[in-house]
């Protein structure tokens, strides 16, 4: 088991939480400028902190209406692949030496983009 997360390091965390970082800064941001009456209600707390979800960050901010959770299972699949992608890409061997490092790290971001972007879209469903 340790032999199948050897390939994860220091680095990886610090760009996740970099990642995580940028969007919980703007999902919290996107929350604070919605008018008066629908910042009272959404809680902009957890979907700040749940931001970590991705593609179900819209349905919590809107306390799981039943058409944001339903996009937001949509979405899901399409972010979950990208996601899995770039956490494969760390397990699964690579011939080429010379630029392993830097191939695992970009399918990293890439996979972390992928589910992060999720925010974004269900934001933009969310908050229609």
């Amino acid at each position: 088991m340790r032999r199948v997360f050897a390939n994860f390091t220091r680095t990886h965390l610090f760009i996740f939480l970099g990642f995580y970082i940028v969007f919980a800064a703007l999902t919290a941001l996107v929350l604070n400028l919605q008018s008066e009456s629908d910042r009272r209600e959404a809680p902009i707390v957890s979907a700040t902190l749940g931001s970590i979800s991705g593609p179900f960050t819209g349905a919590i901010a809107r306390h799981f209406q039943s058409c944001c959770w339903d996009f937001s299972l949509s979405i899901f699949p399409y972010s979950a692949v990208l996601l899995g992608i770039g956490v494969l890409a760390q397990i699964v061997a690579v011939p080429w030496k010379c630029c392993e490092r830097a191939m695992r790290l970009t399918a990293w971001c890439i996979g972390l983009l992928g589910w992060f972007a999720g925010v974004l879209l269900s934001f933009a469903h969310a908050l229609s």
